[in-house]
């Protein structure tokens, strides 16, 4: 790609706004042209506005450009949207119908008839919906990735599904702060401590998944906070028709790829999955950057008594789980000729 696509990132303040304001300085078909956040920040410059929370500094490129409100007409023929579910419904449908590509991180519209729920890796053929979008409205549409927790979960669930079916998944999520948002949960909340409940994350981790994997499995989950930086950790448990022997799993895992039109593209990792056979694993700490916070980690594969089959499973929240995984879905978008 000889010209780089301008794109406009919608709530480019936010913690998956500045994540992905990282992942796209230097990407070698996107730049960062227009910034959008709330109406109280529109004309600053980017650097005034925001509370800069990434560990990485920020890029001199994005610093010193002028914020446009929400409700601003913008020039760039992709949009990123990294805005909050209730600004969303009003947002995109607007800008899809003035001709633009939505790529949204928002939960909006995950669960519309017409609108793909996509990881490319495991449910790239969902992009055809596209197609009934433009039947039914305006030149522009929307994509959608996953709930954080999903963009793992149903990633490491897709091969065990594909040789053995699974019928039932409980998992107990335990849940990084930065997934949150900003300005995230109050200190002596989380200081020595853990919260059992997300509002809303439990529904959507179980309708989210059965939707990417195309299944009817029942799905048990139980969602917490933890006083993690990055990084949701996951205990799953599954029953499947057949069997499963861990070894077996593990193989099933380590030889998943993704279909060539996704390997080529360039936030895909080379490894989607990988898997770790260290008792103590995977960590947070350790394991959250793995394949650049695009690989999902797994390990303790084992037999469970109740259900059949256990491991353990982490997945970088802000990385594979949102602004990776909208930048992923958005070179796909692009491969397939989405953007004229």
């Amino acid at each position: 790609m000889t010209d780089k696509v301008p794109v406009a990132v919608f709530g480019a303040t936010g913690m998956v706004g500045q994540q992905l304001l990282l992942l796209l300085e230097n990407h070698p078909w996107f730049h960062a042209a227009v910034l959008v956040a709330s109406e109280r920040n529109a004309g600053k410059s980017y650097g005034d506005a925001v509370q800069w929370s990434m560990e990485e500094p920020m890029p001199p490129s994005i610093a010193g450009m002028e914020i446009k409100g929400p409700m601003a007409r913008i020039r760039a023929p992709l949009v990123f949207s990294c805005l909050g579910a209730m600004v969303a419904r009003k947002i995109e449908p607007a800008l899809a119908e003035r001709g633009h590509l939505v790529v949204s991180n928002a939960s909006a519209f995950r669960q519309s008839p017409d609108v793909p729920l996509l990881i490319p890796e495991v449910n790239p053929g969902s992009l055809a919906l596209l197609s009934r979008q433009r039947t039914l409205g305006g030149p522009g549409v929307i994509v959608t990735n996953p709930n954080c927790v999903v963009a793992g979960l149903a990633l490491g669930l897709a091969p065990l599904h594909r040789a053995f079916v699974i019928r039932k998944v409980v998992v107990s999520t335990l849940q990084a702060i930065s997934g949150a948002g900003l300005p995230g949960p109050a200190s002596l909340e989380m200081v020595d401590n853990l919260i059992p409940w997300i509002s809303g994350e439990e529904e959507k981790i179980a309708s989210e998944t059965k939707a990417i994997l195309g299944s009817n499995m029942e799905i048990s989950v139980s969602a917490h906070r933890v006083a993690v930086v990055h990084g949701h950790t996951m205990s799953v448990f599954v029953e499947t028709d057949k069997s499963i022997e861990p070894k077996e799993a593990i193989e099933a895992w380590n030889t998943f790829r993704a279909p060539d039109i996704v390997a080529e593209l360039p936030s895909a990792p080379e490894q989607p999955i990988r898997y770790i056979h260290d008792q103590a694993r995977p960590q947070p700490k350790l394991d959250r950057m793995n394949g650049k916070g695009m690989t999902v980690t797994i390990g303790r594969a084992r037999q469970c008594r109740v259900l059949g089959f256990a491991f353990e499973l982490c997945v970088h929240n802000l990385i594979r789980g949102a602004a990776g995984a909208a930048l992923l879905n958005a070179e796909l978008c692009v491969k397939q000729g989405w953007i004229e």
